[in-house]
């Protein structure tokens, strides 16, 4: 519901995902080439976008209705279907791979790994990424400022140095699929004051308040901030039952 309200700013605030990863699953076989790909939580087809572009017939799940609708408009190319895994009525063996962008996470795999077992062809392909917002390896003095802001926050509200789910662990677990490789992606962005304190308002673990501290932290470094940030794909196939 959180993204769902702010659809418009999520849209528009986002950093687009690196291009790495799309080539990576092109040259894999999991999109592209006319593949039959389905995506869970399309958002506002920030990821859509590029699996269209790239060949792929893509079928997107989105639960927000008003983020549903920016991607229709986005990519009319994919089919949208204003949905969450958990509740759709998926099509047997009908799909060649699924991609979840910065999705998963909010998913019960209980519920949705076995459904998109169903789902895919027999030794079908899932990849599963997302963004971490914030390079540990990388100090700035950006990111001190940041560490202060969360610090604030009361004992048991910091989520830090956790890997990021869903883990290669979880997603194995029940034995539907099986993993293939992990791959991870350095990169930077520069954001502008205004920018800031745009996408920390995304972010669903943030307050207004702490998003506007982060927004006076860049522009009192300048109103311009290089971001190093990290991108994380787990790449596996389908089991198939003995």
């Amino acid at each position: 519901m959180h993204f769902e309200h702010m659809a418009t700013e999520y849209a528009g605030a986002r950093p687009p995902y690196p291009d790495a990863i799309f080539d990576s699953l092109e040259q894999a076989g999991v999109i592209g080439g006319d593949r039959e790909v389905l995506e869970i939580g399309a958002g506002s087809g920030l990821a859509t976008e590029q699996l269209v572009r790239r060949g792929s017939r893509v079928v997107s799940l989105e639960p927000g209705e008003r983020l549903a609708a920016l991607t229709r408009a986005a990519v009319p190319g994919a089919e949208v279907v204003t949905t969450r895994l958990e509740d759709a009525q998926l099509p047997d063996h009908a799909f060649d791979s699924v991609v979840a962008a910065t999705s998963l996470h909010w998913v019960d795999l209980s519920i949705g790994l076995p459904q998109l077992h169903a789902a895919l062809r027999p030794r079908g392909w899932m990849a599963v990424w997302r963004t971490v917002f914030g390079d540990e390896s990388v100090r700035t003095p950006f990111r001190d400022r940041v560490a202060q802001i969360v610090s604030q926050r009361e004992p048991g509200e910091v989520d830090s140095g956790r890997e990021p789910r869903p883990t290669m662990r979880e997603l194995v677990a029940g034995g539907w699929f099986e993993s293939v490789r992990t791959e991870t992606w350095s990169w930077s962005v520069d954001l502008s004051t205004d920018q800031v304190r745009r996408l920390f308002t995304t972010f669903s673990d943030w307050t207004a308040a702490e998003a506007e501290a982060a927004a006076q932290a860049a522009d009192d470094l300048g109103g311009r901030v290089t971001e190093h940030y990290r991108s994380v794909l787990h790449l596996l196939r389908s089991t198939v039952p003995e």
